[in-house]
């Protein structure tokens, strides 16, 4: 999971979870342990995520989002390219 979240940095992607919830938005950095992605809407971030998942509040978490907000690489079933399917 670690190279494929590498591998879509800095592109708008959908990230399923293990516990259905859905993430939309942008790849803004990648660790062993997380990736963050920063919400397509940044003044509103719940109208594009569908649950919390299984992630933590990431460094650079508040206004303007920084990184975005992690969620753990354990969690992610399926990464999607949004720029493939539109």
């Amino acid at each position: 999971m670690y190279e494929l979240c590498k591998k879509y940095m800095n592109q708008n992607v959908e990230i399923h979870c293990h516990d259905g919830s859905i993430h939309r938005g942008t790849i803004t950095k990648v660790d062993h342990h997380h990736v963050y992605i920063k919400p397509m809407n940044d003044f509103n971030p719940n109208s594009v995520n569908n649950g919390p998942g299984l992630f933590f509040w990431g460094p650079g978490y508040g206004y303007g989002y920084g990184y975005g907000y992690g969620i753990a690489l354990g969690s992610i079933a399926l990464i999607l390219a949004l720029g493939l399917i539109w």
